[in-house]
This record gives C-alpha cells, sequence and structure tokens, in this order.
C-alpha cells in the first residue's frame, strides 16, 4: 500500500480520534481477490540435496518501481518516506491534535497504534526534517521518529523426518516432552511476519505493475489444521488472509508449532499450541505484486503486535528488525506485556558486519517479559551472523550454513520449493519472469534448512508456550525461568546471555504439573 495524500487533508476533531469500531490499517492501492476456494492442501516435494534450477530471463528495459522508501543518511537505516510516527502528550485535546498535523502539514493515517502515537503522512511538498521540527516544537507533541522499517531476521540460502532436526536435542526438548507433551491448545502464539497461508485458494493480485495475477495457495501439510488457526490478520493486504509470499514466517511458525509425533514431516516445540499468524512483513513478491506497500514498517509492526495482546496472544514472537529506533514498538511491546503476553525478539543478523544496534531488539533488554535471542551453531559457538549487544539475554540454535541445503548444520522446517517461488534470484527477474508468463505456485513444499537469529527466536517462543501450559502465566515469570535454567556454554554475556535455553531444566524448575 501507497500512502497518497493531495494537498493539506484538514481533519476534523472526530476524524483525529480512534473508534472502538475501527479496522486495522487502510485500503492498499493493490490487493487481493479470492477467486476459488475449493483448493487442496498443499505437497511436500521428497528431500532434496540438490542446487535449485537456474532461472534467467530477459530483463532489459525493465526497471523496479518505487517502493516509497529512503535511507536515514545519520543511521543507514530504511524508512517509510512522507511519513513520521508522531506522539501526543496524554490528554492533549482532539482539537491540539489537528492543529499540530496543521502545522506540520500533514494528514493522518488510521492505524490502531498505542498510547498516544499517531502514524501521519506529510504533504508531498512538506520537508521531512522541517516538519519534524515543527511537531517537537509544539506542546501537544511529547515525541516524533521516521516509520524506519524493519525486515525478516533471517539468512538465505537457507525437515522430511525428525533426524534432521539436531536443534532440538541440543536445548534438551525431548526431555521436556516427558514433562509436558507439546503445550496446550488454550495457549495462542502470535507470529507476526511474513505470513502463513490459512486457505487453499486461487488469490488474484490486482496492481498497477503486473495487472492481474493469479497465484495459487495452499496450507502447509501438519501445520495448519481445522481449528488451529485464531484471528488471522494481513496488515500489507488488509485483510484476514495473511498470505506468505516468502516462506520466512512459514517456517518460524513451524519451529514453534509443526504438528509432531503423528509420522508426517518433521516437528515443533509446543505442537499443541494455536496459532495467530499476523503478516506485518512484505517479500519481494509483496513488492512486485503490491508496490509501496507498507510491510515491514515500525507502524504495522507496532499496530500487530497491539492486535495480537488485544485477540488474547499469549506468546508473540517478532523474527524481525531493522537499524531504525522505534518507541513505537517499544511502546507496543510494553502495552503487549502489560496484557500478559511474552515476546520474543530477534537479536539480528550483522554481528559479521559492524554489529550494529538493532531494534526492536534493543528493547528486549529493559522491558521485563520480553527478551532478545541471539542465535548460536551446532557446535555451541555464537553463530558469526548473531548480533552481540548487551541487551541479548539468552540463546538458542539459530544454524550456520555452508551450502543451500545443508541439513546438518542448519535449522530444518518446511518452507516453499525453491523453483516454483524462484526463490534465489533477484527481485528485477521475479518481475521480469512474470511479465513473461511465470506465474509463482505457493502450494508447492520441500524441507528448507535456514540460519538466522529468525530461526532462533521461535524456539525461545516455543518453551515460553510450555511454561505458559504448565501455569506459569506471568511474562516476567516465563523469562526468569528460561534464564535460571539456562545452559551456561563459557560465551560472553553479551554472545548469549544467561547461555543457551534448556528446555526440561525450565520445565521441570518452574513446572506446576507432569
Amino acid at each position: 500500500m501507497k500512502v497518497r495524500i493531495i494537498g493539506v487533508l484538514v481533519l476534523s476533531a472526530a476524524a483525529v480520534a480512534l473508534t472502538a469500531e475501527q479496522q486495522p490499517g487502510s485500503p492498499p492501492s493493490a490487493r487481493k481477490e479470492r477467486v476459488n476456494q475449493s483448493g487442496t492442501p498443499g505437497v511436500l516435494r521428497p528431500l532434496r540435496r540438490t542446487p535449485p534450477t537456474t532461472f534467467t530471463t530477459d530483463t532489459d528495459g525493465i526497471t523496479l518501481p518505487d517502493d516509497g522508501t529512503a535511507i536515514d543518511p545519520n543511521t543507514g537505516a530504511r524508512y517509510r518516506r512522507g511519513e513520521l510516527l508522531v506522539q501526543f502528550h496524554e490528554g492533549a485535546s482532539a482539537s491540539a491534535r489537528v492543529q499540530a498535523l496543521q502545522a506540520g502539514r500533514a494528514s493522518r493515517v488510521p492505524r490502531t497504534l498505542v498510547k498516544d502515537w499517531e502514524l501521519v503522512a506529510l504533504d508531498p511538498r512538506a520537508d521531512l526534517a522541517q516538519a519534524m521540527e515543527t511537531f517537537r516544537g509544539l506542546e501537544s507533541v511529547r515525541d516524533v521518529s521516521l516509520n524506519y522499517l524493519v525486515t525478516a531476521q533471517q539468512f538465505r540460502p537457507n525437515d522430511e523426518n525428525y533426524s534432521l532436526q539436531w536443534n532440538f536435542p541440543l536445548i534438551n526438548l525431548p526431555s521436556a516432552w516427558q514433562i509436558n507433551r507439546g503445550g496446550s491448545d488454550d495457549v495462542v502464539v502470535a507470529v507476526i511476519d511474513s505470513g502463513l497461508n490459512t486457505v487453499n485458494d486461487t488469490l488474484v493480485f490486482v496492481g498497477p505493475l503486473v495487472g492481474q495475477v493469479p497465484a495459487v495457495f495452499s496450507t502447509v501439510p501438519d501445520l495448519v489444521t481445522a481449528g488451529r488457526i485464531v484471528s488471522p490478520f494481513d496488515f500489507v493486504y488488509d485483510d484476514d488472509i495473511p498470505v506468505d509470499l516468502d516462506g520466512h514466517g512459514t517456517h518460524v511458525a513451524g519451529t514453534i508449532a509443526q504438528l509432531t509425533n503423528n509420522n508426517v514431516g518433521v516437528a515443533g516445540v509446543a505442537f499443541n499450541v494455536k496459532l495467530m499468524p499476523l503478516k506485518a512483513l512484505s517479500s519481494d513478491w509483496d513488492s512486485i505484486l503490491a508496490p509501496g506497500n507498507p510491510g515491514g514498517s515500525m507502524a504495522v509492526v507496532a499496530e500487530a503486535i497491539r492486535y495480537a495482546a488485544d485477540n488474547n496472544a499469549k506468546i508473540i514472537n517478532l523474527s524481525l528488525g531493522g537499524e531504525g529506533s522505534a518507541p513505537v514498538v517499544r511502546e507496543a511491546i510494553q502495552y503487549a506485556v502489560g496484557k500478559g503476553a511474552f515476546v520474543a525478539i530477534a537479536a539480528g543478523n550483522a554481528g559479521d558486519d559492524g554489529n550494529p544496534t538493532e531494534y526492536p531488539a534493543a528493547y528486549g533488554g529493559e522491558i521485563n517479559g520480553a527478551m532478545t535471542v541471539g542465535a548460536v551453531n551446532r557446535a555451541l559457538q555464537r553463530a558469526e551472523y548473531s548480533g552481540f549487544h548487551s541487551y541479548v539475554e539468552i540463546c538458542a540454535p539459530g544454524g550456520e550454513l555452508t551450502s543451500i541445503f545443508d541439513y546438518n548444520n542448519g535449522v530444518t522446517q518446511v518452507g516453499y520449493d525453491v523453483d516454483e517461488v524462484l526463490d534465489f534470484v533477484p527481485p528485477i527477474v521475479k518481475l521480469a519472469a512474470v511479465r513473461a508468463g511465470f506465474r509463482p505456485r505457493f502450494d508447492r513444499f520441500e524441507l528448507r534448512p535456514m540460519q538466522g537469529t529468525s530461526m532462533a527466536t521461535p524456539h525461545i517462543s516455543g518453551v515460553a508456550a510450555l511454561l505458559y501450559s504448565q501455569g506459569i502465566r506471568s511474562p516476567l515469570a516465563i523469562e526468569e525461568a528460561i534464564k535460571k535454567f539456562a545452559r551456561p556454554l563459557g560465551l560472553r554475556a553479551d554472545e548469549c546471555g544467561a547461555g543457551l535455553v534448556d528446555a526440561r531444566r525450565a520445565l521441570r524448575g518452574l513446572g506446576l504439573s507432569r
């Protein structure tokens, strides 16, 4: 979705105030439509150990569209151009807010954020720096920030049997299952990510770049079952079908909750819980089918966190991050913890590339009931890419690949068949392929080894779900249990915090029942 502003929009006081009936987000310029509701579940291909098919096409004369973002020269972080996050002082009147928007030559974008935060769009003629300075000088305004972007915390390249999942014995999970066999279905885990297919449908994407593009979607074998999905939402397309056009959200959800002990596929940590898939991240395919969409912006992530908390999610997984600070996301996390939800946050994947401070990872250390998660490899060393900072509180297996299908060292779960989605080609080649008649299929799956703090974080979310099902209902108590019974690795505190999560020790130490 690209927000378009024509002139200066003067808002009434009623337009500024949020109402209880207001739905998340605002209508996108590109959309997806259901045309077939009689599809079939997806197909899982046999285990692959060969490279994907090479796909090339003529890209001459094709350019990618403006994605509506820019780079902050002070931090190098990418943000949504023409948008600001403005926090008003508590008690600021509706008229004061209207006056502030007029002074900043901005209009309100209808997103349901936390406390007194508002997402605003600037007049196209307004200067960004000047607008921020104007807002900061107003008595009604407490804070203002750019709407920075976050991305999925993974590395590419990135399961058909349990023997591939070396990561689960590493955290003592098989022994933990003897205490608690996969959690309980009264626990809802929200996965705020690139989405998860919840329908077996053909969807038609309608957008300015490629016209109408039909795509086949299917639910993931052994993951999405009847009654398992709770309050799904797509904050990129503004509907309740959070399709995954990337595979990252699918992989993360699998580590948390893939069905287990049923002779199919691979295992998940907390395989009895319910899932709340919330699409907040954008992928290459999203950008091609819906250029300028809001996916990955801090505003969308904050909105998704609040939505999860308001819809009774008790565990929230954030395998995402970026280099731009996001006080609105920090407050959304605090809001969620205040409503009884434990939050797991990926530490970031730039430990071998300058090790910048990443957000919302930096907030985990300061919020009781939220944890920032670093990654270790199979040898129990910090994965080279894993960010190391004082805010890293715990570690979990994140993998460290030596090749695309390195099942020995990657974290393996179900993902898309790489040939069906052109996984390892640049966006411009994907665009050219669609214009040449190629249609991506999101109903063909295979076992994918992946690496990243994104892959580490759902281990913590899964263990937290097991603890919650044992009766540990306080987010802080869950955090303390995970830390207290972690396995020391001899790594620096900024690399691994309290150590490697130990699922059995955590459950045995604070579990209320066997």
